[in-house]
């Protein structure tokens, strides 16, 4: 198995067994939100992918589609059940923007060491900058229509 097949096999084999770490109470949540989160990040994947901004030169399905199905049905969206269940409801704005600001650094700063260093990603036209305001606009929207659905003040 090359390294770009241990990296997207260890993402599927961690994203599944973290899911067992969410509260039972949440399990609908976690539903809602993996059924949510895959709507964007299929526009913005398939996008920048189209645009020919970005590459998935080692991918899962390359026949079906040339974004990185991993990644976009699976790592993101469990992700966000994670920041959604770990998200401070009642803390100051500051602290809630520090919360997505360093969760979609650390995810960017994850996927550069992947475009520099695995055939998992390619930048074609695509900056990390892009990565940042995408991942952070999807976990906004998620924590939006969390609050929205379950009535969360």
């Amino acid at each position: 198995m090359t390294l770009e097949g241990k990296f997207l096999a260890t993402a599927v084999v961690v994203s599944l067994l973290s899911l067992a770490f969410t509260p039972k109470n949440k399990r609908l949540e976690l539903q809602f939100i993996i059924l949510f989160v895959q709507f964007p990040t299929w526009i913005l994947g398939l996008s920048a992918v189209e645009l020919g901004l970005l590459e998935y030169p080692a991918r899962e399905l390359a026949t079906v589609n040339r974004t990185s199905f991993i990644f976009e049905y699976m790592v993101l969206p469990v992700l966000c059940v994670h920041v959604n269940n770990y998200y401070p409801w009642q803390a100051a704005r500051l602290v809630k923007s520090m919360y997505f600001t360093g969760i979609s650094l650390l995810i960017t700063g994850i996927e550069v060491f992947l475009e520099q260093y695995t055939l998992l990603i390619k930048y074609s036209g695509w900056q990390w900058y892009w990565t940042f305001i995408s991942i952070t606009l999807v976990f906004w929207l998620n924590q939006k229509m969390v609050k929205w659905f379950f009535k969360r003040r």
